[in-house]
């Protein structure tokens, strides 16, 4: 299967999805994630805000928020993602043409400095066993993964979240695609060898 195939196919099921069906297996997706040594000895939450029709971040970001974790999220500027810190007190947020909210460009920045355990909680449509992840085909993550894990010299964990369905037997991959270090489903947690 191609990566435009398993991409539609991704797309259609998650818009099968019934929303309250959603919340659910996204709040047990975060306790999932709260279990693994990743998240025990993170200090910043590396955390997309979630578009329609995919998984809920919103429980896991409290979870950080309640933990003293300090969580920042993405703004894509000039074709590049850069991270913000999330505020307390951010109100509702404008959403792009796809339904994603937008961060304010004056939210503190989140900068690559060394001595900062990291957990990147990272999206995408469908994931593999070995850490293989597809994306929705802009590179935005895996351009950050390469530079972070280039400064951060193994203090960053990438984890994929995404609902059971999503995790499928191979997903199609190149030398630019970032292998994460884990995936994480409302059923279990899996580490890449």
């Amino acid at each position: 299967m191609t990566k435009g195939e398993l991409r539609g196919r991704m797309e259609r099921l998650l818009r099968g999805i019934d929303a309250a069906d959603l919340a659910r297996r996204s709040e047990m997706v975060a306790k999932l994630l709260q279990e693994t040594p990743a998240w025990k000895q993170a200090r910043i939450i590396l955390c997309f805000l979630s578009m329609p029709h995919e998984l809920d971040t919103a429980a896991l970001i409290a979870c950080a928020k309640r933990s003293a974790r300090r969580v920042a999220v993405p703004r894509i500027e000039n074709d590049v993602i850069r991270f913000v810190f999330l505020p307390g007190d951010r109100g509702e947020l404008p959403r792009d043409r796809w339904g994603i909210p937008v961060p304010r460009a004056d939210w503190e920045p989140f900068s690559l400095r060394p001595g900062a355990r990291i957990l990147a909680a990272v999206p995408g449509l469908a994931f593999d066993r070995s850490g293989n992840r597809l994306g929705r085909g802009k590179g935005f993550y895996d351009r950050f993964l390469k530079e972070a894990r280039g400064a951060l010299d193994g203090e960053l964990t990438a984890v994929g979240i995404c609902l059971s369905e999503q995790l499928v037997d191979e997903v199609p991959h190149g030398e630019r695609d970032q292998r994460l270090d884990g995936v994480v489903t409302e059923r279990e947690s899996i580490v890449a060898s």
